[in-house]
């Protein structure tokens, strides 16, 4: 993506380059806010689902299939609204393999993730579609209590850039690697309901393509669960995410996240090997960026 203005604030002096690179990171946020990356076997490597941390049996293979469409027109600097056009429209495919085994008598899986997705920003002219990065991914369960329902996990996601357009602003495709940190537990809550809380931690290497470096980006999620019947889960969800300031030659691009995420789930399993999932998400506070709201499928698949 060429240097298209996205109209923001810039500092005195500061060339209008630098507004261009503010498109790039308010894209390259985006993606990483919403990109609800789930299983009900496993944990996401983005946005952990209720109940993903409940291990699939040492020996299954799981495969997921995602659809996701996520939508923003309003850009935020410092808490501020700076832009209320961005028109920024993501459709989002999403391809995840995971095999589980046993190790040590605790369960463990591997993963593959990859995502394809088609990017609209009307405000720049922009169009894009393609493969994004490939992610590599494992957890490894300490508890797994299933008489009592009480798990913990930890759990190490890699990105590599291998993905497409990945010099021209793609969302899901940024030229860098980074590492995704995770720790879980589940726990029930008496009667039908269930909290599920989570850590994460992401770290970045330099992107190339953008020559910015992006700082560490922490969330903290806490997913409440009732249990409707056996076969089906409903949950509201709160996200928080702090951190991930992005600069270019020491000059900020995108500020530091202070953001808050609300998401609903209905989720039910309509045979041992088949799952259906729907969510809507939405971005209720946003400091810097872009906030977004989605809705989403999932359906699972054990073999």
């Amino acid at each position: 993506m060429t240097d298209h203005n996205v109209s923001a604030p810039a500092r005195p002096g500061l060339p209008p380059f630098f507004r261009g690179r503010l498109a790039r990171a308010v894209l390259s946020m985006a993606a990483a806010g919403l990109a609800g990356l789930a299983v009900p076997a496993a944990q996401a490597a983005g946005t952990p689902d209720p109940g993903d941390y409940m291990p699939a049996p040492a020996g299954a293979t799981v495969f997921a299939l995602y659809a996701q469409h996520m939508k923003s027109d309003k850009v935020y600097a410092s808490g501020h609204k700076v832009e209320d056009g961005l028109g920024l429209r993501l459709d989002i495919g999403v391809a995840r393999l995971m095999h589980y085994m046993s190790v040590g008598g605790k369960t463990m899986d591997v993963e593959v993730i990859l995502p394809y997705a088609r990017q609209r920003v009307r405000s720049m002219d922009d169009r894009e579609r393609g493969l994004g990065n490939l992610q590599l991914g494992t957890t490894y369960w300490m508890l797994e209590d299933t008489e009592a329902g009480r798990y913990a996990a930890w759990a190490a996601y890699l990105t590599l850039p291998t993905g497409s357009h990945r010099k021209d602003g793609f969302a899901i495709s940024e030229d860098r690697y980074a590492l995704d940190l995770e720790a879980a537990y589940l726990t029930p809550l008496g009667g039908r309901w269930s909290l599920d809380l989570i850590g994460q931690l992401e770290a970045y290497t330099h992107d190339g393509a953008a020559d910015t470096h992006r700082r560490p980006m922490a969330r903290a999620f806490a997913h409440v669960s009732y249990h409707w019947s056996e076969q089906t889960r409903l949950a509201f969800t709160v996200r928080q995410s702090w951190g991930s300031r992005e600069t270019l030659y020491g000059d900020k691009v995108l500020g530091s996240k202070n953001d808050t995420n609300l998401m609903l789930t209905w989720a039910h399993q309509f045979t041992d090997s088949f799952q259906l999932q729907l969510q809507y998400a939405e971005d209720v506070h946003v400091r810097n960026g872009s906030p977004l709201r989605a809705v989403q499928a999932r359906t699972v698949f054990v073999f």
